[in-house]
Parts: C-alpha cells; sequence; structure tokens
C-alpha cells in the first residue's frame, strides 16, 4: 500500500513538473547562399507569464556566434492564433536582417 501511494505521489509531481515547464520549438526560416549565416526562430508558450514568445536570431554558422541583435516579440496567450500572429510579426520585422546577410526565407 505504501509504494502505491509512492507511486502516486511521484507521478503526480512528474505532472505538475512538465505542466509548469516552458513549452517552446526551434525552426530554420532560412540561410544564405553560401551557407555562412542560419536564420533562427525559437517560439513558444511560458506558462509562468501566461505569454507567447518569438525570438529570432542569425546565426554564422561558419564562426558559431550570433550576429546582429534579435528580434523578440511577446503576446498575451489569450488564444491561440495570437502565437502565429506574434511569429508572422517576428517576421516581418526581421525582413531587413534576412537581406542584410541575404538569406533566403
Amino acid at each position: 500500500m505504501k509504494s502505491m501511494i509512492k507511486l502516486i505521489v511521484f507521478c503526480l509531481f512528474i505532472s505538475f513538473q512538465s505542466v509548469a515547464a516552458n513549452k517552446q520549438k526551434i525552426d530554420v526560416l532560412g540561410t544564405s547562399s553560401k551557407g555562412q549565416f542560419v536564420a533562427l526562430e525559437e517560439y513558444g508558450y511560458r506558462p509562468a507569464t501566461h505569454m507567447y514568445f518569438v525570438i529570432i536570431r542569425v546565426m554564422n554558422v561558419w564562426k558559431k556566434e550570433y550576429v546582429g541583435g534579435s528580434i523578440q516579440i511577446e503576446l498575451p496567450a489569450t488564444r491561440p492564433y495570437i502565437l502565429n500572429r506574434a511569429r508572422k510579426e517576428a517576421l516581418d520585422l526581421a525582413q531587413n536582417t534576412f537581406k542584410k546577410y541575404n538569406i533566403n526565407p
């Protein structure tokens, strides 16, 4: 009986841990013609603040470092479609950076 209670408590603890964790994904948006620069998009949900977030960065893969600044958008997570709106807004803001590094999304 005690082992069953321990198992239930352990399962509840694990489920609470997974609920409190950030939900995020990382996608490649595009690369430069020579493959030197790669545009990366990180996006997801932060449960602590109840916000969707999008971060777009450009990496110089030859030097293994980020170049330029990052584009960051956060919007309240009131509806699921808001994440898509935040991603589109960040992508629109990133167009000048893509041109600067010759990245084709």
